[in-house]
């Protein structure tokens, strides 16, 4: 069964109205590349493409509200979520519109332990919970408009989730790659990309490079004055006389840089 969710609409949105449509593309990737090599935040161009995303989605959650509320009054919210599991085959798009619609990600819901199947007794649960709290509440008449904004919540942390993740690991590997082709190596001979963990090290690592002492692995951290874990850990992934090379660390600069010594790591700031 198929349901005018709109979905293919918000596809094509997306696809020509979002500045860098695809930043996994090896257009988008070498602008990026480029941005990086002249000591730029590569942070600006991707977060005009996340702000798009997310004003293209908020156009149609609210299209959708407009759309069910005119169809289904006060129960749009349960008209909405009839249509999508009536689908024979949701596009990721619809899958994840189910999620929004009860305030979650899939990945929060996967933490709950809530199964698709079992997302109407969820949203059922929640409407009544949201209609006790404004019951006693002065902002009852904008009960809607409140739900309206938890599933904009929802999908923002999807989208810049998705995005961060996706983008990351694509635009580090191809930094990587130029930096060393910048240095006169050469792929597959004197340096190799995404090498799968071995006995030595036991996670995947960004990169190898051959020396005269043998390969070295090493990992990239762009993650600005993010999580200083996230460099520790990478840190603890390379092995022995490995590398990592990031850009800023944050106020816990000091325990990072004495994590690497004791593990023989060394770190390249950018």
């Amino acid at each position: 069964m198929t349901a005018n969710i709109g979905a293919e609409t918000y596809r094509r949105w997306l696809e020509q109205n979002v500045v860098l449509t695809d930043l996994i593309s090896p257009a988008s990737l070498r602008e990026l590349v480029l941005h990086l090599l002249l000591g730029r935040n590569y942070r600006v161009i991707t977060e005009q493409n996340t702000k798009g995303r997310l004003l293209i989605t908020y156009a149609w959650l609210i299209e959708l509200y407009d759309r069910f509320r005119r169809e289904y009054g006060r129960n749009w919210r349960e008209g909405l979520l009839s249509r999508l599991v009536e689908l024979d085959r949701p596009s990721s798009e619809e899958k994840n519109l189910m999620y929004w619609l009860v305030g979650l990600t899939k990945k929060t819901a996967q933490h709950l332990d809530i199964p698709l199947d079992e997302l109407p007794d969820f949203l059922s649960e929640t409407i009544r919970y949201c209609n006790e709290l404004f019951t006693a509440d002065d902002y009852a008449h904008s009960q809607e408009q409140a739900w309206l904004l938890l599933m904009a919540g929802a999908a923002t942390l999807n989208i810049r989730g998705s995005q961060k993740s996706k983008v990351g690991k694509a635009i580090e590997r191809v930094f990587l790659s130029a930096a060393l082709s910048l240095l006169g190596l050469r792929s597959e001979r004197d340096f190799w990309i995404g090498v799968p963990s071995d006995i030595e090290v036991a996670r995947e690592t960004d990169g190898e490079v051959e020396t005269k002492r043998g390969r070295i692995r090493i990992d990239i951290g762009l993650i600005a004055q993010g999580n200083p874990e996230v460099i520790t850990d990478k840190v603890n992934r390379v092995g022995r006389q490995g590398v990592v090379i990031f850009d800023k660390i944050g106020t816990c600069a000091r325990v990072v840089y004495q994590s690497a010594e004791q593990t023989g790591v060394k770190l390249i700031q950018i």
